[in-house]
């Protein structure tokens, strides 16, 4: 019995334990970072650990609920300056696609529907379902794919630090909390919604449905106040731990035969949507620090964690993201059907 819990009691550790050393060298959004750089490094070791599947939804809750407290009709208002913004995230997910595919086919090597499928910015799950379908490299799919989710995790809070003067932090201290009545009553009706959700094949069920429910009741003023910061934190490290454990079943041979075509097509990636993510800002006088996350092609509950934690307008990010999925399930089969006719 033990032997079956020590998987997870060790995810329990390596999480916090990577929290408190980021927080300890005072790194951008430590409770997510720090987890994520341990969890990777301890399941490069080979040391296998897992989150069970009810602490990961518990943990998207919890985010889902935190970023959907910071929706107000003010920044609701501010809703006719998307359009543009989200046709230039479109096309900047074709133009990452487009680039991405062509170098990994003609430098490093790899066949044209693989290459595709390793390009696509994001979608991870519906990526490794049709590459397995085409007889794809799915190995190496799964590698680059969990290559660029990392390095966009680690690459995305010392970019925004950079560009421009927001902090990952949570701004919550002097904030009220949430009536406990209300916490429940939230997580009650987030899984009754994460449910229905999942039943429709939607992407990230449970966080979307937080979200949601969270951004209702707030923009009505039905249940004031924040989740308690404990929470916050604490889905934080859990999804960094998430994060790290896509490389339990990757060895060191695995990772180093495509950790260069990894890091290229993640700095292409970044490239061209940190260049729509200028234009877009440019032209709207949106927070820049608010495109970049909205464009970044990360995981979509680490971009809208990322969201909350520079207050960036919750709706305003999670659309953006939902867009780019949602495009991504119409492209890609599209582009993929093409290149298996070509070959």
């Amino acid at each position: 019995m033990f032997g079956s819990l020590k998987p997870v009691l060790l995810s329990f550790l390596i999480g916090p334990l990577g929290a408190f050393l980021a927080w300890t060298l005072n790194l951008p959004a430590p409770y997510l970072l720090g987890p994520v750089i341990i969890s990777t490094f301890i399941a490069l070791m080979g040391i296998p650990f897992s989150i069970p599947n009810p602490i990961r939804q518990f943990a998207f809750i919890c985010i889902g609920l935190s970023v959907g407290s910071n929706v107000t009709p003010e920044a609701l208002s501010n809703a006719a300056r998307w359009p543009l913004s989200l046709l230039m995230m479109l096309v900047s997910i074709f133009a990452i696609t487009f680039v991405c595919k062509i170098v990994l086919n003609k430098f490093f090597l790899m066949d044209k529907p693989s290459s595709l499928l390793a390009s696509s910015p994001g979608h991870l799950s519906f990526v490794l379902m049709l590459s397995a379908d085409t007889n794809s490299d799915t190995s190496k799919v799964a590698i680059i794919q969990s290559i660029r989710v990392l390095t966009l995790t680690i690459a995305t809070p010392v970019i925004i630090l950079l560009v421009s003067e927001s902090a990952f932090t949570p701004d919550i201290l002097d904030k009220p909390s949430l009536a406990f009545v209300n916490i429940l009553g939230l997580f009650f009706l987030s899984i009754i919604v994460g449910f229905l959700l999942q039943k429709a094949n939607f992407p990230a069920p449970f966080l979307i449905a937080a979200m949601l429910c969270s951004t209702t009741t707030h923009a009505t003023n039905i249940t004031p106040g924040y989740i308690p910061q404990f929470l916050e934190i604490s889905a934080f490290i859990i999804l960094g731990t998430i994060i790290g454990s896509r490389f339990v079943t990757i060895t060191i041979k695995q990772l180093g035969s495509c950790l260069g075509s990894g890091l290229v097509l993640t700095f292409l990636s970044i490239s061209i949507s940190g260049l729509a993510a200028l234009l877009v800002h440019y032209f709207t006088e949106i927070p820049l620090s608010h495109i970049f996350i909205a464009f970044a092609p990360g995981g979509l509950e680490t971009m809208i964690a990322m969201g909350g934690l520079v207050s960036a307008e919750p709706t305003y990010i999670a659309s953006h993201h939902v867009s780019r999925l949602f495009f991504l399930a119409f492209l890609i089969p599209i582009l993929l059907n093409k290149d298996i006719k070509v070959n």
